[in-house]
């Protein structure tokens, strides 16, 4: 069996880095629904919302990590709906200028980090290790959960 591929860590690392950022960014909307005397109810659905695709992100990881049969399909999945997440709080951002200066970068930073992690996951070398750890936990007599 070949050695795990840096780009599959470094892919583990960073949907663990948007499960946390995103959980932050959740209590981030709370906190100013808060403080600008918005309705309440509406910012903690938004929160729960946001809260959903980091706890996505980190289910993303978790299968990435498999000891078994790893998979990069949940990261891909939770990347492509963080991306559009942070996308539309990066335009609402710089919609309202400069005082919304640091959501904005924040926005950006992560929606970069959703770009790379999607860039990663398609990687050659990430594919074929996936595939030759599958194919050594079958010979090894491991049954994915959904064929059982």
């Amino acid at each position: 069996m070949p050695p795990k591929p840096s780009q599959l860590t470094l892919l583990a690392v960073l949907n663990w880095i948007l499960a946390v950022a995103m959980l932050a960014f959740a209590a981030f909307v709370i906190v100013s629904f808060l403080v600008s005397g918005g309705t309440l109810f509406v910012g903690i659905l938004l929160a729960l919302v946001v809260a959903g695709f980091g706890v996505l992100n980190a289910l993303g990881a978790m299968s990435i990590n498999h000891p078994h049969f790893p998979n990069t399909t949940a990261s891909q999945m939770a990347g492509v709906f963080t991306g559009l997440v942070l996308l539309v709080a990066l335009i609402r951002s710089a919609r309202r200028g400069v005082a919304e200066l640091l959501p904005s970068l924040g926005s950006a930073a992560l929606l970069a980090v959703c770009v790379l992690s999607l860039v990663l996951a398609t990687r050659p070398a990430v594919k074929q290790w996936i595939v030759a750890k599958h194919q050594q936990s079958l010979s090894h007599g491991h049954v994915p959960r959904n064929r059982r």
